[in-house]
């Protein structure tokens, strides 16, 4: 399993995102996170596995995920998550990663996109202590 053939799926990824996070209030739904997720994927082959996986579970929920309604959806999901754990937590955490970074969604909460450095917050620097004793000492622990 590799990101490739999860990007393929794109359009059900996007469907699966939009069903966890719906449109509402004015905020776009969670299919603007998909870059993100698709990203993370890409950088981790567990995790591209993980999703694709998940992906062919939520294919084969019956009639075809895209043909259902936002209910059967959302009770497509449901089953699929009760066999999928692993799926459900690294998708919503990605998600939601790439939902609350998303610029519209800054936007819509009233946050300035962009890192929160530098924008004239100052940190000041500091000494670092000396580690020289500790790491002399070797581990305090017993191995496992």
């Amino acid at each position: 399993m590799s990101a490739a053939s999860l990007a393929a799926r794109r359009d059900l990824l996007a469907l699966v995102l939009d069903a966890l996070v719906p449109a509402s209030g004015g905020f776009p739904a969670g299919s603007v996170a998909l870059d993100h997720v698709l990203a993370m994927a890409a950088a981790s082959a567990d995790l591209a596995a993980v999703l694709t996986h998940g992906l062919q579970a939520i294919d084969e929920t019956g009639s075809g995920f895209a043909r259902l309604d936002a209910d059967e959806r959302e009770r497509a999901l449901a089953r699929v998550e009760g066999t999928h754990a692993a799926l459900f937590d690294a998708l919503v955490r990605h998600a939601y990663d790439g939902y609350y970074s998303h610029p519209e969604v800054l936007g819509r909460l009233g946050l300035e996109p962009g890192p929160v450095q530098p924008r004239g917050h100052r940190i000041e620097t500091a000494d670092l202590p000396d580690l020289g004793r500790v790491i002399a000492r070797g581990p305090i622990y017993r191995p496992a």
